[in-house]
C-alpha cells in the first residue's frame, strides 16, 4: 500500500500537487453525475438527533446508494424466515408464507429517513394499482430505528396516509433479508419477492427518476414468472 506524503514547507515546488487540474475536473464530473441520478439513502440503525429530525450522521461518507441488486440471481428465502411469526403495528399476526399466492414488496424504512418519506407515496400507488393482481406491499419498521416507539410510528403512518400494512420488526426479518442479498446497512431498502418465495429484485436507496419505474418492471416480471434479479 502506497500513501501520499504531505509536502513539507521547504519542499514547496519540488514535487507535483496531488490535485492537478485534470483530477479536479474529473472529480467535479463524477459528483455532477451522482447528483443527476438523484440517488439517496440513510444509514440504518442511527437514532435521530431529536424527534422528527434527521440523524446526526447520514451516509454521505458511504458509496452512493444503488438501485440495482448486489446479487445476480434470485435468492430463495429460507423456510424458517417464510414461516416466522410476525406482527403488524395493528397487532395482526402474519407470516410471509401466508402470501404464497402473492408477489410481495417488503420495504425497510424509518420515520426519520428523508428518502423513505419520498418513496412512500409511490409505494401507496403501487399497492393500489397492483392489489387486484395479487401484489401485497408491507412496510418494515424496525424497533432499533424507531427507539422501540410504535406509537410514534402509528402517528407518522396516519399523517402520511399510508394504506399498506406495516410490520413492527425487531430485526429478525429485516436483517436476514439484507444479509441474503449481501446488502448494506442503509434505508430505504425494498425486496420484490415472487410467489415461490424468491427475492427477485432488491433496491437500495431511492431515486425519483428511476426507482418507481424499475420496481414496476420487477413486479410485472414477477407476476409473469420472469423474476430475474
Amino acid at each position: 500500500m502506497v500513501s501520499a506524503k504531505t509536502p513539507s514547507p521547504n519542499s514547496a515546488g519540488s514535487g507535483k500537487s496531488l490535485l492537478t487540474p485534470g483530477r479536479v475536473a474529473l472529480t467535479l464530473i463524477v459528483f455532477g453525475l451522482l447528483a443527476a441520478l438523484g440517488l439517496s439513502s440513510c444509514n440504518s440503525g442511527e437514532a435521530p438527533s431529536s424527534a422528527g429530525n434527521a440523524p446526526a450522521n447520514r451516509s454521505a461518507a458511504n458509496p452512493p446508494a444503488r438501485t440495482v441488486p448486489p446479487v445476480t440471481t434470485p435468492v430463495s428465502l429460507p423456510s424458517d424466515l417464510r414461516d416466522k411469526q410476525l406482527q403488524t403495528l395493528d397487532g395482526e399476526s402474519v407470516k410471509l408464507s401466508d402470501y404464497s399466492n402473492n408477489v410481495l414488496i417488503l420495504n425497510v424504512w424509518a420515520t426519520w429517513c428523508g428518502p423513505c418519506r419520498l418513496e412512500m407515496p409511490d409505494l401507496v400507488k403501487i399497492s393500489n394499482e397492483y392489489k387486484s393482481r395479487g401484489v401485497v406491499v408491507f412496510g418494515l419498521a424496525t424497533t432499533y430505528n424507531e427507539r422501540n416507539d410504535p406509537s410514534h410510528v402509528k402517528d407518522y403512518i396516519r399523517a402520511q396516509k399510508i394504506t399498506y400494512k406495516i410490520i413492527w420488526d425487531d430485526g429478525s426479518l429485516a436483517q436476514p433479508l439484507v444479509q441474503l442479498v449481501q446488502g448494506r446497512s442503509v434505508i430505504p431498502q425494498s425486496f420484490v419477492i415472487s410467489r415461490d418465495g424468491r427475492i427477485v429484485k432488491h433496491f437500495q436507496g431511492f431515486s425519483e427518476l428511476s426507482t418507481p419505474q424499475l420496481m414496476r418492471q420487477a413486479i410485472e416480471d414477477a407476476l409473469n414468472d420472469k423474476g430475474k434479479a
